[in-house]
């Protein structure tokens, strides 16, 4: 009988920065269950013309690895950078949705409520 270990490694994102050509890159922090830690450098690219977003992580000895690479595709890194970055994006877009709800029906709002989605919204 082989025995089965698990073990939980927790990733986040502890900042993120906008590098000389105006990339956002986040720095990614992988914790093991028995304390070590590691970081890489990630960043997105979005082409808006076709659609593509490619997502992109240095790798320990500074190569860079793309999620359009079949090679790339069960990496740990890569499968965890896109799984924050998607959860940031679902945020970002549910707070954008909401901030748009409250202009759109102001009456179902406080007037804080309703300068604050204002603000959010660069208005």
């Amino acid at each position: 009988m082989v025995a089965q270990i698990s073990t939980r490694i927790e990733t986040r994102i502890i900042y993120t920065y906008e590098d000389f050509d105006g990339v956002m890159v986040d720095v990614v922090e992988m914790t093991y269950s028995n304390g070590k830690t590691e970081t890489r450098s990630c960043w997105t690219e979005e082409n808006f013309v076709t659609g593509e977003t490619v997502h992109q992580v240095v790798t320990r000895n500074g190569s860079i690895l793309k999620s359009t690479w079949k090679t790339s595709q069960n990496n740990k890194w890569m499968t965890a950078y896109i799984d924050l970055w998607i959860k940031r994006y679902q945020a970002e877009c549910e707070a954008f949705q909401k901030s748009m709800d409250t202009l759109a029906h102001p009456e179902f709002y406080t007037p804080e409520e309703y300068a604050q989605a204002k603000i959010d919204l660069g208005f």
